[in-house]
């Protein structure tokens, strides 16, 4: 690999003996796709072409014969091109098995009708994966998470899923069409992924459907976790990719603290090899064992990820860096079906789509989560906040189906903050 070996040399990554892998440098997004053609171990395998290719992919058909090519949403604004031979490919594929296996889904006669609400796009790693799974094992139904509501309501009714995976925007929508009666499903296994899910989306889930909802962490770079039968936090599968929790300077992050981002390294991917790769996902570990007893490490907290944190002025002239779980505040308001952030400088937009019988209504929406919102803001010392609420039929999605709860304004982030 040229760019490793360049890149190693130039860094002096292995002048300390012996090797550490804290010695080697960050790899991030960018540095990825500018390097994409150096880093990978088959000459064939050409950026610009896989790019051009990624939106022509028609369910289970590999490049060359040989390879999948996966393109990540770009959620984080950094769209990500990875590449998976068949072990590799095995490796994701098996790291999915597990994480459903634990929540309850295993091969049974009758077969269990899987339904799997995922990515727009055929190179999107949750479409891959249904044609991979969709193998006759289980009756599986891949549906886009933009299908329009009505469609995707009539799709689930008729197919009766035992096992639901949907975005956790996604779902709550369903939960709005569950409790009126259009939805009629009767799950088993209920399971969320891709998104950030709070403790009320939680209960929202759980009173709709009838069943505790296990949460899901996966990633296109190769990472993936559950949570096991004690929902107590995500158990990352670190037998099969390394992770490391670090702050916004790359030092590493004792458990029980939350971190900057993370830092993944692919084990078992050995077309595109994958060292350090930055993931802003922040997280916080967990210190203490868990009561299932298994040994991986667990991620207690995901609070969203660090491209999606706010920097707001201070009132002692600083800045306050507000996360995005900070406005969880707004999916406990009864009427609030989803929202978003958008920073605008020193002001917030706060998008709101309600649910449908208070869509036209009377109800003071804006004036009540202005409001609360103001007040949790003041509560973490934002000088002056400017909020205003502004309600929507519909918010926009990213180009694999996922909806970004903030987005931060670059102009406004410094280079360190007090984080809340």
């Amino acid at each position: 690999m040229p760019f490793y070996r360049r890149w190693f040399a130039e860094t002096g990554a292995f002048g300390e003996e012996p090797f550490q892998l804290q010695c080697l440098p960050v790899l991030d997004k960018s540095l990825l796709m500018e390097h994409f053609d150096e880093l990978v171990c088959d000459s064939r395998l050409r950026r610009d072409q896989l790019l051009d290719r990624a939106g022509q992919v028609s369910r289970d058909r590999l490049y060359l014969d040989r390879y999948r090519v996966l393109q990540t949403s770009g959620s984080s604004g950094r769209p990500g091109l990875f590449v998976y031979d068949a072990a590799g490919w095995r490796s994701i594929i098996t790291q999915m098995l597990r994480s459903s296996s634990w929540a309850g889904l295993r091969p049974s006669l009758p077969r269990q009708r899987v339904a799997w609400i995922g990515g727009v796009g055929p190179s999107h790693v949750s479409r891959q994966a249904a044609a991979t799974l969709s193998i006759g094992v289980h009756r599986v139904l891949s549906l886009p998470a933009t299908l329009p509501l009505p469609e995707l309501v009539e799709a689930l009714n008729r197919f009766q899923p035992t096992y639901l995976n949907v975005y956790p925007s996604v779902a709550m929508w369903l939960a709005d069409e569950q409790q009126a009666g259009r939805l009629r499903l009767s799950p088993q296994i209920l399971v969320t992924v891709g998104e950030l899910r709070t403790p009320e989306m939680t209960q929202r889930l759980q009173d709709a459907f009838g069943v505790r909802p296990f949460d899901v962490y996966g990633s296109t770079e190769g990472l993936f976790g559950s949570e096991c039968e004690h929902h107590q936090g995500i158990h990352l599968f670190e037998d099969t990719t390394l992770v490391e929790n670090v702050d916004p300077d790359g030092q590493p992050v004792p458990a029980g603290q939350p971190g900057g981002r993370l830092l993944v390294t692919n084990l078992c991917n050995l077309v595109q090899p994958l060292l350090r790769l930055e993931v802003t996902d922040l997280v916080t570990l967990d210190p203490d064992p868990c009561p299932c007893g298994r040994t991986l490490v667990r991620a207690s907290a995901i609070h969203g990820r660090s491209d999606d944190v706010l920097s707001l002025p201070a009132r002692d002239g600083s800045r306050v860096a507000v996360h995005p779980l900070q406005f969880a505040l707004l999916t406990r308001d009864p009427q609030v079906r989803e929202f978003q952030v958008i920073q605008d400088g020193p002001a917030l937009r706060i998008l709101v789509v309600p649910r449908p019988a208070v869509m036209d209504g009377d109800d003071p929406l804006e004036a009540r989560l202005g409001q609360a919102v103001t007040r949790q803001l003041q509560g973490l010392s934002v000088a002056d906040p400017q909020v205003t609420v502004e309600r929507r039929h519909e918010l926009p999605r990213s180009a694999g189906g996922k909806l970004k709860l903030v987005t931060a304004d670059r102009t406004e982030r410094p280079a360190h903050a007090s984080a809340h």
